[in-house]
């Protein structure tokens, strides 16, 4: 088990300080040494929507840009990708390309995939995905390098290098995955089995400026000034939640992969390099948390009545919602609905996989707590 993770402060997004802080980074861990000449990488970005840069939903294009003119340098042929929600498509990925920024990366040399093109997957000794979809640019590359942003998440607390795996599903089929692996537990293993079938040579995460709140797509930017590297992506993961005061357990896909020796029980058990604790942020704020499950599967009655009691579900601040549909397009258990240019949840239908609030453009869903559970915790 690889435990090196290195970290390293870039306070902004200007070209050569991005630059300087990924050599600096990547030094301690000779992150680039396995890099050779012709070796085709593809870098897995992770671009979840139509959204600027200056939003910090995405991975910024300067720290692409910078990652592939480093992998150029050393004579690699790099492609860029990703399969966001939506269809994976040539005219739907040209319109993220654009408007993320990272058609800044084609001025190193570095491509944006253009294959559109699937794989079925069969993936026996995997804990929840032992059958997949996966982009065939990530197959077809000598290496894959992940290239993450880290930032809060409405269902699992904690996105970075792991969870950007989602993204080698092809397009639309990611509501089918929520839909199958509908607790987080199952979630969860999905995700680790994906990023450990991807085997990722190198991760990296975009910290300089993290998102914080309503993540994954409607938080707010909170300067965090780092950049983290690491061969393994988990130990990555367990670094940079506990930047945002998290650990194994606050996490579910850290908790698989912590179950799965794929990382120690917290981040003493790493191999450190840098002074992590000095980009921790004390008031980083989080979306609020789901509630431990209460109940096993053997009686059905009480788990529906714990479920209502304390189970965290979407809510929707109908004041701010513009009813553009967004919700009800992604939502894989067909339970929303636009009615007088407001979206509506049928909270029977739902599944709690919060699609809903990860893709909304606006920002208007959260993750709402119950009365019951919002008590509870006081009462502690």
């Amino acid at each position: 088990m690889n435990v090196d993770v290195s970290i390293a402060r870039c306070e902004n997004y200007e070209p050569q300080a991005v630059k300087d802080a990924l050599l600096a980074v990547l030094a301690p861990i000779n992150g680039l040494d396995w890099v050779k000449p012709g070796m085709k990488i593809a870098v897995k970005a992770n671009l979840m929507m139509h959204m600027k840069p200056e939003k910090a939903a995405t991975v910024h294009p300067q720290v692409a840009a910078a990652l592939c003119e480093l992998l150029i340098e050393r004579g690699a042929r790099v492609v860029l990708g990703d399969s966001p929600g939506g269809p994976f498509s040539a005219a739907y990925l040209s319109s993220i390309y654009s408007t993320t920024g990272m058609r800044e990366v084609l001025r190193t040399g570095a491509t944006l995939n253009d294959d559109f093109s699937i794989t079925d997957v069969s993936n026996p000794n995997a804990v929840a995905a032992k059958e997949f979809q996966v982009t065939n640019y990530l197959i077809k590359a000598d290496a894959v390098v992940d290239l993450c942003k880290i930032k809060t998440h409405g269902l699992m607390a904690y996105t970075g290098a792991c969870k950007n795996f989602f993204g080698a599903v092809p397009g639309m089929r990611k509501s089918e995955y929520h839909y199958r692996y509908s607790t987080h537990e199952q979630f969860a293993n999905m995700l680790v089995d994906l990023c450990e079938w991807c085997k990722p040579r190198l991760s990296i995460g975009d910290a300089i400026i993290a998102m914080e709140g309503n993540g994954p797509s409607g938080g707010t930017p909170r300067r965090m000034g780092a950049i983290l590297a690491s061969f393994n992506p988990h130990a990555l993961d367990l670094a940079a939640a506990h930047l945002m005061n998290l650990g194994v357990t606050d996490v579910p896909t850290l908790q698989a992969a912590f179950e799965r020796g794929l990382i120690p029980e917290d981040v003493s058990g790493l191999h450190l390099y840098g002074d992590l604790a000095s980009f921790v942020i004390p008031d980083f704020k989080l979306t609020p948390k789901h509630d431990v499950k209460l109940w096993g599967p053997k009686n059905p009655v009480l788990a529906k009545i714990l479920t209502k009691l304390f189970a965290s579900r979407p809510g929707i601040d109908l004041d701010r919602c513009v009813g553009c549909g967004e919700c009800a397009a992604v939502c894989p258990a067909k339970a929303i609905r636009v009615v007088n240019r407001r979206a509506r949840i049928d909270d029977a239908k739902c599944i709690r996989c919060f699609c809903c609030q990860e893709f909304c453009p606006k920002g208007v869903i959260r993750v709402h707590r119950t009365f019951t559970a919002r008590l509870i915790d006081k009462l502690k």
